[in-house]
C-alpha cells in the first residue's frame, strides 16, 4: 500500500514539473492516461537514477535480492481454488 502511495506522489510531482516546462497550448496535450503509461514504462530508469543519486549501484545482486524477497508469497496457509487443478 505504501509503495503505491509513494509511486503516486512521485508520479504526480514529475508530471507537474514536465507540464510546467511546457506552458501554453501544449500543456493540454499532456493527458493523465498518457502520462501514466510513460511513467510506468520508464519507472525502472527513474529508480536507477534515484539510486545513483543516493550512491547505490544497481547490480544483478540487488535486483535478485528484491526479486527473492518479493516473490515469496506471504499467504502460506491460504487455500487456493486452483490447488486441485495442478498436482
Amino acid at each position: 500500500m505504501w509503495i503505491a502511495i509513494l509511486t503516486l506522489v512521485v508520479s504526480r510531482r514529475i508530471y507537474t514539473i514536465i507540464k510546467r516546462c511546457n506552458p501554453g497550448r501544449k500543456m493540454v496535450r499532456y493527458t493523465r492516461l498518457r502520462w501514466s503509461t510513460i511513467f510506468a514504462e520508464n519507472a525502472s530508469d527513474q529508480l536507477t537514477a534515484t539510486l545513483q543519486y543516493l550512491g547505490i549501484q544497481r547490480s544483478f545482486d540487488t535486483i535478485a535480492d528484491v526479486y527473492n524477497s518479493h516473490a515469496l508469497d506471504p499467504h502460506v496457509n491460504r487455500h487456493r481454488l486452483t490447488e486441485e487443478w495442478w498436482a
